[in-house]
């Protein structure tokens, strides 16, 4: 198919979410439902340069993806990329959200966040930092939890990227989960610790938390001048 002819298709697929960054739409690749996430170039720059910056984003994408899934991480099937239209092609993972299964049952939720921090110290492992793992990035689907949304991962082995990580797992199940928070947190820093050595990187995630604290501990003191 003509680059022409797939942009038009994939622009009548179901949108299912519109991003800063991209449109993820649902529609079929040979026969089975797929994801298609299309970066869009952004507006406030040089048509030329976005155009550039979004297809590196795009194959960045992908080769985490490829490489997240050669490390045994369950992620999504990578189908095809199609770089010139910034366009990845994956497997759609149904199933329900880590957050949806955090609202309606507490028991499977903490089980799960202990999964959770499996998957997260695997892409550690495979020098990896996932970017966004919130409860809306992990699908519960036919017994297993998956990993999806990898646009903001990237290559490294930096603590400081690792430990944001884990941070923000905690920050994401405190603002979405405060009932059960403390109970998922501490279960995905067993998962965590079940796959590689956590100490350091739990370390830097609480010295991380404690650094937000006091720039929003200032600002509140600067608020009341």
């Amino acid at each position: 198919m003509e680059l022409g002819l797939l942009a038009e298709a994939v622009r009548g697929f179901r949108l299912i979410k519109r991003g800063a960054e991209s449109e993820v739409r649902l529609g079929a690749f040979l026969g089975l439902p797929a994801i298609y996430k299309h970066r869009l170039p952004k507006p406030y720059m040089h048509p030329r340069l976005a155009q550039v910056l979004a297809r590196q984003r795009s194959v960045r994408e992908a080769k985490i993806i490829l490489k997240a899934r050669a490390a045994r991480v369950p992620a999504p099937r990578l189908y095809a990329i199609f770089p010139t239209l910034s366009l990845i092609v994956m497997e759609y993972i149904e199933g329900e959200t880590l957050k949806e299964v955090a609202e309606r049952e507490r028991g499977l939720a903490v089980s799960l966040a202990h999964e959770a921090g499996r998957i997260v110290a695997m892409l550690h492992e495979a020098g990896i930092a996932h970017g966004d793992p919130t409860t809306s990035n992990f699908i519960f689907s036919h017994g297993e939890l998956r990993v999806i949304d990898f646009g903001l991962s990237d290559f490294t082995a930096d603590i400081e990227d690792l430990a944001v990580d884990v941070h923000l797992f905690r920050r994401a199940v405190e603002s979405a989960h405060a009932h059960i928070a403390k109970d998922m947190y501490s279960s995905f820093l067993k998962g965590y610790a079940s796959v590689r050595e956590a100490d350091a990187v739990i370390r830097r995630a609480e010295e991380i938390r404690l650094r937000g604290r006091y720039v929003e501990e200032r600002r509140t003191v600067w608020g009341r001048r």
